[in-house]
């Protein structure tokens, strides 16, 4: 998961931007919405977005709960004045790319608080993160129940400067990477459970892996080239170099991972690299 900056969006005022044009006076419920996303604040920071279950009840009015939905649609996504505020929350998300799954590319917002469950969050700033398509599908309409389930948000969790997102080379023709979440202590236990709860959601492991086989497969000729060139060592020194830039740039992404798995595997670096 990638941190991103909190929208730094007024939440009554996007609200109210939403009312323009919708086809049912929400304006009483201004006041509830608001007092519902600072109450998110403060809990999302916490790690503690389980404390707002009493908010699933509200409003008690079915039709209500439908109207506040669908201010999400009809007026966030389509209507000129309040598209703005999506597209800036779009757009927040580094170099474009999905803060979810730290590859696809950004094609919507995700609710990181389902709005079926949660309609005064519907179009609450915070709540909205950019996502891709398959990792808003993916994550789907589901609640976690216990803290350690939650999956993580870009807006307000760390999950740390150390190293969680490991590889390990499969030794077969042609080699492929396996990835795992593997959270160091130091993060706390509720931390590490939520990492690999979101590394499961997203099933980020299948998604890496058939990124690496796909770089792998074309970088292939270029490395068994080296190796007969310069052997071994040349080839270990090429991987840690390419591992380096990545960590300097996004660590915890899988182009880190895989080749500083690929430089400390002697078999591959012995001529595995050859496929």
């Amino acid at each position: 998961m990638w941190r991103v900056n909190r929208p730094g969006l007024d939440a009554r005022t996007v609200y109210r931007s939403c009312l323009t044009g919708a086809g049912a006076d929400m304006s009483r419920y201004e006041d509830e919405v608001v007092l519902a996303a600072t109450r998110y604040a403060v809990a999302a920071d916490a790690g503690r977005l389980l404390d707002l279950k009493d908010l699933c009840e509200m409003p008690a009015v079915k039709d209500d709960r439908a109207a506040l939905k669908d201010l999400y649609t009809s007026r966030l996504v389509r209507q000129a004045d309040a598209r703005r505020y999506y597209d800036k929350l779009k757009a927040a998300a580094p170099f474009g790319q999905c803060p979810l799954c730290g590859h696809r590319d950004v094609s919507t917002l995700d609710h990181q608080l389902p709005k079926s469950s949660y309609p005064l969050l519907a179009v609450v700033p915070d709540n909205l993160v950019p996502a891709c398509a398959d990792c808003n599908k993916n994550k789907s309409a589901a609640v976690a129940t216990t803290d350690d389930a939650q999956t993580l948000h870009p807006y307000f969790d760390d999950a740390g400067a150390g190293q969680w997102l490991f590889a390990t080379v499969n030794r077969a023709t042609p080699a492929t990477v396996t990835f795992s979440a593997e959270p160091p202590l130091e993060v706390g236990e509720v931390m590490r459970a939520r990492i690999r709860a979101h590394f499961a959601a997203f099933g980020l492991a299948g998604l890496y892996a058939m990124q690496a086989s796909r770089m792998l497969a074309g970088q292939q000729r270029a490395l068994a080239g080296l190796f007969e060139l310069a052997g071994s060592a040349a080839v270990v020194a090429h991987l840690r170099e390419q591992a380096d830039s990545w960590w300097g740039r996004f660590r915890n992404c899988w182009q880190f991972a895989m080749y500083q798995a690929l430089a400390g595997d002697e078999w591959f670096v012995g001529g595995g690299l050859r496929g």
